[in-house]
């Protein structure tokens, strides 16, 4: 007895047995073996109401061995649709994630992969592949990366190879250089709800799972500049999460190349909240590019 609320696969020939009234639905012969496959539907109690439900093509499986053969190859195809319509998919998020990101075209292909690691760069590239393993842990204790050294050194590959990797994992980041990043805060100050879109591009700045500052103190830097600045760095900074910043300026130089006028104090703050909050990685040695 089926109960209440339940349901279950019968054939036919159990309905029969069960006294149950049968449509008349002739037997369909296996392809392979002439078998005769009776037609089986779903068995449905509702409210004690028994109900056979069934679609046109729903018949017994044969268990003669090229059927079985035929569905496995049939399953088979069925899996490699569904795995292609998968990857489809996640191929799209993770345009979607990478646009979402800001990463430059120049920066798409800049991954872990294409890093070339020598003796002198090992340490760099094993401290940025380590940040990402294990980035969950990181992002929970707000710490970040600071990468400092001279030109050409692999600061920026790394700091995008970061932010692919993250993407990968799921994390939405925020790449740029102060300018970009800032530059598209300007730019609805000619839109009418210039106040509104403001505040909804610094939300995703300080929401974002980890903010990617490339070439931090190279700009020339106004007071605009420097306050919008501390403001996405403080307030990321009392939340906890996490920045990663590339330099060519020790924390030092840095804060020198930040003030402008008479900000020294809060250039000098901008600095102080970065060297806390992230793991020091320096890159000192010749410009690869030009080797």
């Amino acid at each position: 007895m089926v109960k209440s609320g339940t349901c279950k696969m019968v054939s036919l020939s159990q309905l029969k047995k069960m006294n149950i009234e049968t449509p008349d639905i002739p037997p369909i012969s296996c392809q392979f073996c002439g078998k005769k496959l009776e037609p089986v539907g779903m068995l449905i109690n509702i409210f004690d109401q028994l109900r056979w439900v069934r679609q046109d093509d729903d018949y017994q499986d044969c268990n003669c061995q090229r059927a079985r053969q035929y569905q496995e190859n049939l399953q088979k195809i069925i899996d490699q649709e569904e795995q292609a319509i998968k990857e489809a998919a996640y191929r799209d998020r993770i345009e979607r994630m990478v646009r979402g990101s800001k990463l430059g075209k120049r920066f798409r292909t800049r991954t872990f992969e294409t890093f070339q690691v020598n003796d002198k760069n090992r340490e760099a590239y094993q401290t940025a592949k380590l940040y990402t393993e294990n980035f969950k842990e990181y992002r929970e204790e707000g710490t970040g990366l600071l990468l400092t050294g001279t030109y050409g050194t692999g600061k920026t590959h790394l700091a995008a190879a970061i932010c692919h990797e993250l993407i990968k994992q799921g994390y939405q980041p925020i790449f740029g250089t102060m300018i970009t990043l800032l530059g598209k805060i300007k730019a609805t100050y000619s839109d009418d709800e210039s106040a509104e879109t403001e505040e909804r591009i610094i939300n995703t700045y300080l929401n974002c799972d980890l903010l990617i500052i490339d070439d931090l103190g190279k700009e020339k830097v106004s007071e605009w500049t420097l306050e919008k600045l501390y403001y996405v760095i403080n307030s990321r900074y009392e939340d906890c999460l996490p920045i990663v910043i590339t330099t060519n300026y020790d924390p030092e130089k840095l804060v020198r190349r930040l003030t402008v006028k008479d900000n020294f104090e809060t250039a000098e703050a901008i600095v102080s909240r970065i060297c806390e909050t992230c793991i020091g990685v320096k890159m000192n040695w010749a410009d690869q590019r030009k080797i």
